[in-house]
Order: C-alpha cells, then sequence, then structure tokens
C-alpha cells in the first residue's frame, strides 16, 4: 500500500461532501475513473453525499446504462467539499471549473504530470488508465472499509477497455489483472464490446470518407482534414467523430497521425497519434497535451495545421536520422 492511498483515505474520511469531476469533453476513462470511484465511495459511505459533475456528451450516453452520468448541484455544495479531479493533465482541462471552490483538491491521474495542481496528488504515467488506479485504491484500501460493486467494477471496465484500445494498446500485466478481477463481478461485458465496435451506417460511411481522405507524407505522417460542412452531412447525430481516431494507424507505413476536426466555431480539434515517436510536447505547444503517444490539441487556423503537420513530420524524419 502506498502512503498517497492512505493519504487520501483519511481525506475522503473527513468530509461529509464529496465532488468528483473529469476532463472536458470526456472519453470512457474520464467517465469510468470519475464514476467508478463515485460507485465505490457510494458503497462505503452511504451517510455522505458523493456528487460527480460535467458536461454529458450524447455518443457515450450509453456507459450510464439508463442512469445520467452526472449530477446536478448548487454552488454552495462546494463550500464544504472535498473536490477529487479524475484522468486531467492541466487545470484548463477540468470540466466544471467549480472545482475550484473545494476546500481541498485531488488529483488522480495518469497522464505526465506536467501541470501539478491540487493539495494531493497522485499521478502514475505509466498506468494504462486511470482507471486501473482507482481499482488499485479500492484493493489497497479494502480492508480499510472500501467496498466494490458490480456497478463499480462496470464503470471501471469500461475505463480500461477506453483507454487500452480494447487491449491493443498498453499490454502490461498490470492492466490484464485489473480487468480479470473486475469482470468476476458479473456485469455484461459483452455488451460493453458491442457498444463500443458497432457503428450507424451514417459513421460507417463516414469512415470510408475518412480512409478515402487521408494524406500520406514519405515520413510515413498520415492526417485527414475533416471540415464541418462534411461532418455535418454524414448526420452522425450523437455518435460524434472519435470513432475515426484509428482509422489511419490501418495503413501499414503511417507511423503517426493526426484528424483535424473543425468545430461550430471554425476551430479545430487535432486528435495526433503515434507509434514511436513522441507527440506529447508537439501538443503542448499547440494548447494541448497528453500522452506520449497520444495526445490531443488545437489549431485555430490553416497555418497553425501546417505548423502541427510540419511539426510532427520533422520528427518523424529526425527519428529515422538517428
Amino acid at each position: 500500500m502506498a502512503k498517497i492511498h492512505e493519504d487520501i483515505l483519511e481525506q475522503i474520511k473527513r468530509y461529509d461532501t464529496i465532488i468528483i469531476h473529469r476532463h472536458q469533453r470526456p472519453d470512457p476513462d474520464a467517465y469510468g475513473s470519475q464514476l467508478g470511484l463515485q460507485a465505490i465511495l457510494q458503497a462505503s459511505f452511504p451517510e455522505k453525499k458523493i456528487y460527480a459533475v460535467g458536461k454529458e456528451i450524447p455518443g457515450l450516453a450509453w456507459i450510464g446504462d439508463g442512469q445520467p452520468l452526472a449530477d446536478e448541484i448548487p454552488d454552495s455544495a462546494y463550500k464544504k467539499a472535498l473536490v477529487i479531479v479524475c484522468d486531467t493533465a492541466n487545470d484548463p482541462r477540468i470540466d466544471d471549473q467549480r472545482w475550484r471552490n473545494g476546500l481541498e483538491i485531488v488529483k488522480i491521474d495518469h497522464h505526465p504530470n506536467v501541470e501539478p495542481y491540487g493539495d494531493w496528488q497522485w499521478v502514475e504515467d505509466e498506468a494504462s488508465a486511470t482507471s486501473v488506479l482507482i481499482y488499485q485504491f479500492y484493493q489497497a484500501l479494502a480492508d480499510k472499509g472500501l467496498k466494490m460493486t458490480e456497478k463499480a467494477a462496470r464503470y471501471l471496465y469500461i475505463g480500461i477497455i477506453g483507454d487500452t484500445g480494447r487491449f491493443m494498446y498498453s499490454l502490461d500485466k498490470e492492466t490484464f489483472d485489473v480487468s480479470g478481477e473486475l469482470i468476476t463481478y458479473g456485469f455484461d461485458y459483452q455488451k460493453i464490446y458491442n457498444a463500443m465496435t458497432t457503428l450507424s451506417e451514417n459513421a460507417v460511411k463516414f469512415s470510408g470518407y475518412v480512409m478515402q481522405h487521408i494524406n500520406l507524407l514519405p515520413s510515413g505522417f498520415g492526417y485527414v482534414i475533416l471540415k464541418r460542412d462534411v461532418i455535418d452531412s454524414f448526420d452522425l447525430g450523437n455518435a460524434g467523430t472519435s470513432f475515426v481516431v484509428s482509422i489511419p494507424s490501418r495503413i501499414d507505413k503511417v507511423k503517426a497521425w493526426a484528424i483535424f476536426e473543425e468545430q461550430e466555431n471554425g476551430d479545430y480539434r487535432v486528435r495526433l497519434r503515434s507509434r514511436s515517436v513522441v507527440i506529447n510536447t508537439i501538443a503542448q505547444d499547440f494548447d494541448g497535451g497528453g500522452h506520449p503517444l497520444a495526445s490531443g490539441a488545437w489549431a485555430y487556423n490553416e497555418a497553425d495545421i501546417q505548423k502541427v503537420i510540419d511539426r510532427v513530420d520533422s520528427a518523424l524524419k529526425a527519428n529515422q536520422a538517428d
């Protein structure tokens, strides 16, 4: 048991109200770690008020299995609250900026700790998912009163499946050990796989469009620029576009890739991925960040897009020259 585990539990025991946050534009691990922790604490401390907050993403509503993915709480709830932030590297990305109003802040994350924040920090950037850390927190303190439930296990499993790409990445023994223990709690993991792997007819057609419009540079950098009018023409509904992020990786010559997605205001969300070259340092220069091989960034015009392309292209060329 690490001392940080005991420190965090001690803070949890001190407070009657605990509010759990995660990052904006949540992915399955953001939801999984946040809601998994909430479910563990609710089962362990039924007398406490345990909230999970943040804007819901319709395309991931299935994670709630019919239940809301966030609680609506008044500002006054923060007056005497402990705030725990899951899966968020830097504070501008924390969804619902009221987190600053908590009396004490705990950060639990598996991204590089380039921007420390909070009074307590538990960061392990080699962990495959923050959901893995939440299970380890329970595991280390089960003899101190923490309880695991089927609901919590389901959320944590979703988080791990999401951040490992259904076990295509982060293939370490720790990840498999935790996942193996989670499925013993009896939730329908096949239903989770189906939700993560099936697409609507329009989404499949959109995937075909992305495949046909990938630009591949001699360095091995593949990218596609998705204009807003093109995205809207496929009528994706609540599905979003995150499902296309892995498509360029299917090309054998691709060593790093990017999806540039135009937003309603004209900015471009950038999803960066790499097989070997570190890209999170590049993302940080474009209002982003993340893992060494999986990051997000922003481009605010076509000139920014070209700068991102040039930076990754140069990094790949330099890597080839070494």
